[in-house]
């Protein structure tokens, strides 16, 4: 699964548990479950810097917007996002020195737990509807907090 899908589940799930701790453990719960997913993993290292800035580029938005940050004041989403981008981080390795799948640490990783691949296109539609069902999620629990406030 893509870093970026990793950083929206995990930052919508914090924003849906609202609480630092959990929302940090059921992001990082949720990586091996969108790992297990089939998905389409980039074929060279230009996929996966491409991902990685565009995951960089929506951890800066959960950094630095300011509705964001009046919304998360316990910094959930954040944790969240955390949680599901963390594990990922050594898959950077390959992009200075070659390294063989065993090797990596997390068992979505090196090969102990099924990691399914798909074609590009079924990936792509997979993420996006998995993205858009998240956002769809937080979008509701922000109108429904909108409403009680008012």
């Amino acid at each position: 699964m893509h870093w970026t899908t990793h950083v929206v589940v995990g930052a919508t799930a914090g924003y849906l548990i609202d609480r630092p701790l959990p929302s940090l453990i059921v992001g990082f719960a949720s990586h091996p479950l969108l790992d297990m997913t089939p998905h389409h993993d980039p074929d060279h290292e230009i996929g996966y810097v491409l991902d990685a800035v565009t995951g960089v580029g929506a951890l800066s938005i959960l950094l630095f917007n300011r509705l964001v940050r009046s919304e998360d004041r316990h910094r959930a989403i954040l944790w969240g996002a955390i949680g599901g981008a963390l594990p990922d981080t050594e898959l950077l390795v390959k992009l200075f020195k070659d390294i063989e799948t065993e090797d990596y640490m997390f068992p979505w990783h090196n090969g102990t737990l099924p990691h399914r691949q798909t074609h590009l296109s079924r990936s792509v539609i997979l993420q996006t509807l998995l993205i858009v069902v998240m956002l769809s999620l937080a979008w509701l629990k922000f109108r429904h907090m909108q409403k009680k406030d008012s």
